[in-house]
């Protein structure tokens, strides 16, 4: 039975790459159980399938490496999260949403700050050093000058990555300067609301010239971490961990509780302001979810 990886889903329809990668694509229909079980067949899927005539059907999945849900993608090697350093500005609140959902996929992650050109080097240099000062691996690019194409390509190398971001960022743009060819839409930030408009409308494969996969994703206005506990938001606060054995409860949810070891460390500048103020305010929307859901 041919194997291949499923690149596309569009309306109940599949389209998989064989695992020769010879770039034919070949429309699939679902059978059996798999036509009608919820999150049965994803983009990312490794699948059997039987070819009939020019389509096919797809008969079994194999195990997933991991799921994401936001957006709905499987066995992701990468995810970079694209934000630019102006137009649209930098949202820091926006950013620890993303970051949260990037730590508790368990999956490697990447920040790419882009449109660098656009700002001067010393306003570049201090939001990057913002996130790196954090733990956090950051690169700076921009399509015009193709400034950090290089070290993005061999960040990318062989991997299959998620670029997500909000819309307006440029996306779409760093993905044509990496990968020419691709010739994906690119779209101008609107004066009026101050964010992009969306250029991708479904999730897809996209095959690159680094021998590998990237999943261009629509842009998000909106993200909820409604899967999330209130004790369990610290845990995807990395620079949170080596604090946290000093907190008096071990539930402690770093905020009204004594003898708190991350508020201690703020306190002290060992953690950054900004990020302890990102994680309250994202304490508090998970607190609502959690509320809503039981009441």
């Amino acid at each position: 039975m041919p194997v291949g990886r499923i690149v596309r889903a569009i309306a109940g329809f599949f389209y998989v790459e064989p695992a020769e990668g010879d770039g034919r694509l070949i429309e699939c229909a679902a059978r059996g159980k798999l036509k009608y079980q919820s999150e049965a067949l994803v983009v990312g899927d490794w699948v059997d399938y039987q070819p009939e005539e020019e389509k096919g059907v797809i008969t079994k999945v194999y195990p997933r490496e991991n799921l994401l849900k936001r957006p709905y993608i499987a066995n992701v090697n990468l995810i970079v999260l694209v934000f630019a350093h102006t137009n649209p500005d930098p949202n820091d609140f926006l950013m620890a949403k993303f970051l949260v959902l990037a730590e508790s996929s368990g999956i490697p992650y990447l920040i790419v700050l882009n449109k660098t050109d656009l700002v001067s080097q010393r306003k570049a240099n201090q939001l990057a050093e913002k996130y790196r000062n954090n733990g956090y691996q950051v690169l700076c690019t921009s399509v015009l000058t193709h400034l950090g194409k290089r070290k993005l390509q061999q960040a990318l190398a062989g991997k299959v990555a998620v670029f997500a971001g909000p819309s307006g960022v440029g996306k779409s743009a760093l993905l044509n300067m990496i990968s020419p060819g691709l010739g994906l839409r690119t779209g101008a930030v609107s004066e009026k609301i101050g964010r992009g408009r969306h250029t991708t409308r479904e999730v897809q494969l996209l095959k690159t010239k680094q021998n590998g996969y990237i999943a261009d994703t629509p842009g998000f206005t909106q993200i909820d971490l409604d899967f999330i506990e209130p004790q369990q938001l610290s845990d995807y606060f990395p620079e949170f961990q080596p604090f946290r054995e000093n907190c008096k409860f071990s539930s402690c949810c770093h905020d009204a509780e004594p003898q708190c070891g991350v508020k201690q460390a703020v306190s002290e500048s060992k953690i950054a302001a900004f990020r302890y103020q990102n994680y309250l305010e994202l304490l508090d929307e998970v607190r609502n979810f959690y509320k809503n859901r039981y009441r």
